[in-house]
């Protein structure tokens, strides 16, 4: 067949297979000019992760927002830009970013930084400070961090992310150790106090269990059995007492809640008794009381 031929052959082939196909509801895909081929790469920058170094800082006080940037798209990306929004309460300082980082002060509420490039898969961290400074006591304030697009990106809806922290202030914890004679976890009248020293209360003390939460304190007992700490607030606190092995603890929360006692847990018996009351949050302005019934060791 000569090649004229053959030409007007697929010139009414093709329309009469496509008729054919539309009869059986198949509809022929039509590529822009401008497709994009398979298998190109994108990035997708995230922010994965916000948090601070210091879960409840105090006015004055100078703590870090660490900010982890992902690609979790196929292709490089190209120089990274970050904006750190900082919200009344904080300000700004000499920013230091991090390796690879390039930070400025954008402007009295916010840091602008760069990174070159990240590539496919990979990770870094952005660490910039920020200071306390009239802040209300026992608010919280946030904290945002925001990716600029990028022109090829994948997704960019999750190019924000952000933090709330909480600013300290203070609050009083205070209660009374006794001696528990009948044993009915109630500090009745004429149940005698037990003080500070080796044969009574070796040492009272808040611990929190928040690794990054700044706060605690410890104090000794008066001679009438009480005791008093002012703390830093905004964090998870139990009040635990040591003391001499001779007493135990009573049974604790049984009716009057003013004259019970609020340990809950024995922690160890010897050398020395060591209990704890049950974990209770702390907050600015607060007054908390947490009282300690102790019984003789028979």
């Amino acid at each position: 067949m000569r090649q004229n031929s053959l030409s007007r052959s697929l010139r009414h082939v093709i329309p009469t297979t496509l008729a054919g196909l539309a009869l059986f509801g198949v509809t022929a895909a039509v590529l822009p000019a401008d497709a994009v081929a398979a298998g190109r790469t994108q990035p997708d920058l995230l922010v994965d992760l916000v948090t601070t170094d210091v879960l409840n800082p105090a006015e004055g006080e100078t703590f870090t927002a660490q900010i982890d940037v992902r690609n979790v798209g196929n292709g490089d990306s190209e120089p990274v830009k970050v904006t750190v929004s900082v919200p009344p309460g904080l300000q700004t300082t000499t920013p230091y970013g991090g390796s690879g980082w390039n930070c400025t002060v954008a402007s009295a509420t916010s840091y602008s930084c760069t990174y070159p490039q990240l590539v496919a898969g990979g990770r870094v961290r952005l660490n910039v400070p920020l200071v306390v400074a009239n802040a209300t006591p026992g608010s919280t304030v946030p904290i945002t961090a925001s990716i600029a697009p990028q022109k090829r990106e994948a997704n960019p809806d999750n190019n924000t992310g952000s933090v709330t922290v909480a600013i300290a202030g203070t609050c009083v914890i205070r209660g009374t150790v006794w001696q528990d004679l009948d044993r009915d976890g109630q500090r009745d009248e004429g149940e005698p106090a037990v003080a500070d020293g080796p044969d009574g209360v070796l040492r009272v003390s808040l611990w929190a269990r928040q690794g990054q939460a700044v706060g605690g304190g410890s104090t000794t007992v008066n001679p009438d059995g009480t005791w008093s700490i002012t703390a830093r607030t905004e964090l998870l606190y139990q009040v635990r007492i040591e003391a001499s092995s001779r007493y135990g603890r009573t049974v604790a929360d049984m009716g009057d809640d003013t004259t019970d006692s609020d340990m809950v847990t024995s922690y160890q018996f010897e050398p020395t008794l060591l209990i704890g009351s049950a974990e209770f949050s702390a907050h600015h302005g607060g007054e908390y009381v947490v009282d300690a019934g102790l019984v003789a060791q028979s």
